[in-house]
């Protein structure tokens, strides 16, 4: 994936590999004319600014993460990229909503046609004493970083909200690139999404194409790194970051299955029906169980069934200027990796975040590239 791509997927989510990996592709599409239905939509919460993941928390209220909208002053040179802090997180328990941690970091980089993308809190989840665990984006390297002054130190980490960091994502990539290893010629960071594995974190890297694992001490290990895909037919532009008729992988959601197995997506290089589910059992290979799906952003568990359900951001290809296309939800079985789709009425517009309660009721972040963003529902049948 480019570096205007990967900025792309980054103000949302961002790029990967290995040779020792076990990558058995399935090809599991959907069967024609069959969907599942869900009833319209609820817009549960709204004005929402830049919105990511939302996770159902145990004591059952929804967590959403805010990218924020960077800087409180005008940010507009081309080029550049400016700090503020207005990042928050939003949480939603029966009627009372509202927010929970505000002043979080969020940075805003301004493009060289003069276009915008927010990168800041990714995912939360509610943790001890009332605080927040959070994975923020970065989009970029240690040095970047730096270089957007006081406060942005938690960008590209795995931290406490407003505390301490658990775990240092973007430098992880400078020191180690894994994913050099498949050829992709560019040293770039932008975590995504967690989930627990005892007392260690798993964290997908969009830009870095790998998943670190973050121990109790803070120190970092590659799990593994996502192979690059296969384009069809050869691009019509050579991307000389990336070796030749090959994208990126992109990991994006993570989550941990009934069976105990993690269960991670790729945006496929944000390519028309590349995306890849991936089962993983730590200490294990990890195995493809879908394949067919277009720039998968996240993955939930639905409790009723334990298969999972896909969110895709778009469903075309739509590298930037493009148009990706309206969202999509879909089912995947976890036993065959069969795909049906779930009818949205058309209602997804870049979608990125995903949860489903206990009785199936699907909460969508929706408009996520915006400051009027919203949180949809819709009830299970």
């Amino acid at each position: 994936m480019s570096k205007a791509s990967k900025s792309f997927a980054g103000t949302l989510l961002a790029a990967a590999v290995v040779g020792s990996l076990t990558a058995a592709p399935v090809p599991a599409q959907a069967a024609p004319g069959t969907h599942l239905s869900t009833a319209a939509p609820v817009v549960v919460a709204g004005a929402l600014h830049n919105p990511r993941a939302v996770r159902l928390q145990p004591d059952g209220s929804l967590l959403v993460a805010e990218a924020g909208s960077g800087p409180a002053v005008a940010c507009t040179t081309p080029g550049t990229r400016c700090l503020g802090f207005t990042g928050s997180l939003y949480r939603v328990k029966g009627s009372r909503q509202g927010r929970v941690a505000t002043g979080l970091p969020s940075e805003l980089g301004v493009r060289p046609d003069g276009t915008t993308a927010v990168n800041g809190v990714i995912q939360a989840e509610s943790a001890q004493g009332g605080t927040y665990r959070v994975v923020y984006g970065l989009n970029g390297v240690p040095a970047i970083r730096a270089a957007l002054g006081p406060g942005g130190e938690p960008l590209g980490t795995l931290s406490i909200a407003g505390g301490r960091m658990l775990g240092d994502l973007t430098e992880h990539e400078a020191r180690l690139d894994p994913d050099s290893v498949n050829g992709n010629n560019e040293v770039f960071s932008n975590p995504n999404s967690f989930a627990r594995d005892g007392r260690d974190f798993l964290v997908t890297d969009s830009a870095a194409n790998d998943l670190i694992r973050v121990h109790p001490d803070g120190t970092t290990t590659t799990e593994f790194v996502f192979p690059n895909n296969t384009l069809p037919a050869a691009p019509a532009t050579a991307r000389p970051l990336t070796p030749a008729g090959q994208v990126q992988a992109v990991p994006t959601g993570i989550v941990r299955g009934r069976d105990g197995a993690f269960y991670i997506a790729d945006m496929g290089g944000m390519h028309e029906g590349l995306s890849r589910i991936w089962r993983f059992v730590p200490g294990h290979a990890p195995t493809v169980l879908a394949t067919g799906l277009t720039d998968v952003s996240d993955l939930a568990v639905n409790p009723r069934d334990g298969n999972l359900i896909a969110l895709s951001y778009g469903t075309r290809t739509g590298l930037p200027p493009a148009d990706p296309g309206p969202g999509a939800l879909t089912r995947i079985d976890i036993r065959t990796g069969a795909l049906t789709p779930i009818d949205t009425g058309n209602r997804l517009h870049l979608p990125a975040g995903l949860a489903v309660s206990a009785c199936g009721d699907i909460y969508v972040t929706n408009n996520a590239l915006s400051t009027s963003g919203e949180l949809l529902k819709f009830p299970a049948r």
